[in-house]
């Protein structure tokens, strides 16, 4: 699936490429017009071509120094003679040396400036190999590791995660069939590539060669004068038209802006811009004791050592948002990860120390939304309302006075036991998917969908890695009769009567619960009894984090249960 601007520009080539059928059209096609046009203005764009080769266009780029550029004559830049395919290393014997070494190919590339180049791609055939990948592209390891992108074969591009923690299409790559109609296209995005070229002190330099023509009617190109002509320093070629044939073969010249302004931006992306956006929040100002609207900007706050001889409020003013907040993050697994007090994007950006207060309200501090992209300060600050209650105990605890909570969800404790049998090897569980650690998390809105994804994240974690073949082993061992319909809670119950020293059935009702909820209001959630359950739980529990609380209380005191009949 390749970018939408790559795609545009593999039909814009296919277009130019098009043999016009009116004789006035074909002339004047021929001289390359709509061609050169269009790499100029791609020389403009966002997303530049790097190699291209169509049923009658080929370009082929490589980033030169700019000294070298500067020590020769653009003249001299009309012989290249240039392509991918061209291996950069071959073994070599003979010529009176008694063994082999490595020769490497170098000045073959018509000019001194070119072959003072270096190749931003590699195209590679698997000789031999007869599937649809025998011809791919490789690009220049220095650029990928600087670029920090990898490859993606669902996207064809070599990828990396933007601010957002998008995949970003940085570098694009469709290989053609070989036939008439079909165009072979690399394309870089222009922002990364200026980077590199400016930091090291390259151009870019396209040569490009369109051979306008009808194949059958062709019959050599003779000895008729060829043209040079010179758009500018950095664009010029050499032009031949005879009769109902041309060929246009040049160079173009595309330098990046200022190495410094570029290496400011690069440093912006590392340690922070000044140029940032920020949004702002209604907080509360402890400081001043007021709930007012405070800036993430830095300079409207301030902390504790740099307090003095001003009034701001301090950077740990907490702003307080509606749960529904968290729903985005929630829904997105695989871009987000929710924790107890931390939201990470991939790689782009954490959130750190939210919780929710008494009044279910999400809050956050200043100091951490300001560490936001500015768009996502925007989605928070859409939620954003007064307070309706201080921020909760847990956060005064741990972000204030410095110190551990003695308290914590049932679900942690949930997430301890589980870690401790996983740690141990215990026979009778296994973690089945390392992700469903970091779900589960309690549910904070009115969301019923919330809520019923919450219990089946935790039904996934735990019951659905318990070990039916063990479990039935064991009861095997104490010959204790079960049936093939009886699935690990029943296995578990069974055991764990055989050891009760009471004596007397046992019944995990957390784990009962979880599984019935699951099937019946995550798996038949229009129901009747789906919406009995549904209404049951809040008459009794109010609201659904409370129940999700207490459930998770019941599912721990199962656990321990199971962890003290089987050990």
């Amino acid at each position: 699936m390749a970018s939408y601007a790559h795609k545009k520009i593999a039909e814009a080539i296919l277009g130019i490429d098009r043999l016009p059928g009116e004789a006035t059209a074909f002339d004047k096609w021929i001289r390359a017009g709509q061609h050169l046009d269009y790499l100029q203005a791609n020389a403009r764009s966002d997303e530049l071509i790097i190699y291209a080769s169509g049923p009658y266009s080929f370009v082929h780029s490589i980033a030169v120094p700019v000294d070298a550029l500067t020590a020769n004559a653009p003249e001299g830049l009309l012989q290249w003679s240039a392509n991918p395919y061209t291996s950069i290393a071959s073994y070599m014997s003979g010529g009176g040396r008694h063994t082999m070494w490595i020769e490497r190919e170098k000045d073959q590339r018509g000019s001194p400036a070119l072959d003072a180049g270096v190749d931003l791609i590699f195209g590679r055939t698997f000789e031999g190999w007869s599937g649809p990948d025998r011809t791919y592209f490789e690009v220049n390891q220095e650029y990928t590791h600087l670029s920090d992108i990898h490859w993606r074969p669902e996207r064809s591009a070599y990828c990396r995660f933007d601010r957002n923690g998008d995949l970003a299409d940085i570098v694009s790559v469709t290989v053609g069939l070989k036939k008439r109609n079909d165009v072979t296209l690399v394309t870089f995005a222009w922002p990364e590539l200026e980077e590199y070229l400016a930091i090291a002190g390259y151009a870019l330099v396209r040569m490009f060669d369109f051979t306008l023509l009808r194949y059958g009617d062709f019959g050599g190109w003779g000895d008729g004068l060829e043209e040079v002509v010179r758009v500018s320093d950095d664009f010029l070629y050499r032009q031949k038209v005879q009769g109902a044939a041309a060929y246009t073969r040049g160079i173009q010249i595309i330098r990046p802006r200022d190495a410094r302004a570029l290496s400011e931006n690069v440093s912006g992306r590392w340690f922070g811009s000044s140029a940032r956006e920020y949004a702002s929040f209604i907080a509360q100002d402890w400081r001043n004791d007021r709930i007012t609207e405070i800036s993430t900007d830095p300079a409207a706050t301030t902390n504790y050592f740099e307090a003095d001889g001003n009034d701001l409020p301090y950077e740990l003013s907490p702003a307080f948002f509606r749960p529904e907040v968290l729903s985005k993050y929630k829904t997105d697994r695989e871009k987000y990860t929710v924790h107890e007090r931390d939201i990470d994007c991939r790689t782009s950006w954490t959130l750190r120390g939210y919780d929710v207060n008494d009044a279910g309200q999400v809050f956050a501090y200043i100091c951490y939304l300001r560490k936001l992209p500015f768009n996502e300060q925007l989605h928070w600050k859409s939620f954003n309302e007064p307070p309706k209650a201080g921020i909760s105990e847990r956060a005064y605890i741990n972000d204030f006075r410095g110190e551990f909570v003695t308290f914590q969800h049932p679900r942690a404790e949930t997430l301890s036991i589980l870690a401790r049998w996983r740690e141990s090897g215990v026979g009778w569980w296994t973690l089945t998917d390392e992700d469903l650690l970091h779900r589960a998390s309690p549910p904070i809105s009115s969301s019923k969908d919330e809520w019923a994804e919450a219990i089946m994240d935790l039904s996934k974690l735990v019951v659905e890695g318990f070990d039916t073949k063990f479990l039935r082993t064991a009861l095997d061992k104490v010959s204790e009769a079960y049936t093939r319909e009886e699935k690990s809670i029943a296995l578990l119950e069974k055991l764990l009567a055989i050891k009760n020293p009471y004596g007397g059935p046992i019944r995990l009702e957390g784990l009962r619960t979880v599984q019935h909820i699951r099937s019946k209001v995550k798996g038949h959630s229009g129901s009747s009894e789906a919406k009995t359950i549904v209404q049951d739980v809040l008459t009794k529990y109010e609201t659904y984090a409370e129940h999700f609380k207490q459930l998770c209380a019941l599912v721990a005191d199962d656990l321990r249960r199971i962890e003290s009949g089987l050990s």
